[in-house]
């Protein structure tokens, strides 16, 4: 009996290292395989690279890697153009030695996200300002950057209940995408108040894309007043983003949501910041009347807003 204990026992820890083995990311992206997740953990050594400006004396990255605790920025999941950046507390700094000069083993205290500020530090402890773990699931986008020029993370197989959770999100997901391809429209403002649950006409139905253009812009900051900025502006709405932007000022959102808005007989998007947290709503309609666009940008804690002028579609093109 304990023979057969053993052997199942050596079984089962020989599958589970089959399982696993290290990954090396760097400044190119790369994806995690199906069925697969990378980890990196607070307290389990790891090896990284870093660029040069660590070496330098003065720069950030050489203050961070010699501060008290030290830091070392940046694991990113996601694009080169939206990605969401974390850090290394560390401990246990070692050269490896017979490498180079920019080869070090550290140990991960714990990792830290945007949200993160130094001063957190006066009043918790390293260990308790971020998260103990990072996991990167099969699918996502995975790099490194900024005083980093590689770092080791270890390889493991999901659960199938991680499988399924994913599946779910994708499904999800795709639902979701699916529903906002399909109501891309922009309706028609009557300029007249109109029964509840009266259906609008439709301008432009089940838009690919659609690029505006817009003469000025009344422009209410946080904690101001709304001023006047008569720059020309770009505005351009996909199914997944929306952008806006003049010669001096560019802001993005992921769309991740869409509605009629009856007060306003216009369709809402829901905006969202890089982390997908829903931030701003975007008003659109057409006017019969002036042959012109409405378009209203404006936060959901009412604190921003900005109501374009003249607006006028400069390209569109629709879903075939």
């Amino acid at each position: 009996m304990k023979k057969h204990f053993l052997f199942l026992a050596l079984t089962f820890t020989t599958t589970l290292f089959a399982q696993t083995k290290t990954v090396f990311l760097t400044k190119f992206p790369k994806t995690v395989p199906i069925g697969k997740k990378w980890i990196v953990e607070a307290n389990k050594p790891t090896k990284i690279q870093v660029g040069q400006g660590v070496l330098n004396s003065g720069s950030f990255c050489n203050a961070m890697f010699l501060s008290n605790p030290q830091i070392v920025y940046n694991i990113n999941r996601g694009t080169i153009y939206e990605a969401e950046s974390f850090g290394i507390i560390f401990k246990n700094l070692e050269k490896v030695p017979y490498t180079n000069d920019i080869t070090y083993n550290i140990t991960p205290v714990s990792f830290i996200d945007k949200t993160f500020s130094l001063s957190k530090l006066q009043t918790t402890s390293p260990e308790n300002v971020g998260a103990k773990k990072l996991e990167f699931m099969a699918g996502e986008s995975v790099f490194i950057g900024n005083c980093l020029e590689s770092i080791e993370l270890v390889e493991v197989s999901m659960t199938p209940q991680e499988i399924l959770s994913q599946k779910n999100k994708t499904l999800q997901l795709r639902n979701k995408e699916n529903f906002i391809n399909s109501n891309l429209n922009i309706p028609i403002n009557t300029e007249k108040a109109v029964e509840p649950g009266t259906k609008p006409q439709i301008q432009d139905k089940n838009l690919q894309y659609i690029v505006f253009t817009s003469t000025a812009v009344l422009w209410k900051k946080p904690g101001k007043g709304t001023s006047v900025d008569e720059s020309e502006w770009t505005l351009t709405l996909t199914p997944k983003i929306f952008e806006m932007k003049s010669m001096n000022y560019e802001k993005k959102f992921k769309v991740v949501g869409v509605k009629y808005d009856e007060d306003f007989q216009a369709q809402k998007f829901e905006l969202a910041d890089n982390n997908g947290t829903h931030t701003f709503d975007l008003l659109l309609s057409y006017s019969l009347t002036s042959k012109t666009y409405s378009a209203i940008v404006g936060s959901i804690d009412f604190k921003e807003e900005y109501q374009f002028q003249e607006v006028t579609a400069k390209e569109k093109e629709f879903q075939k």
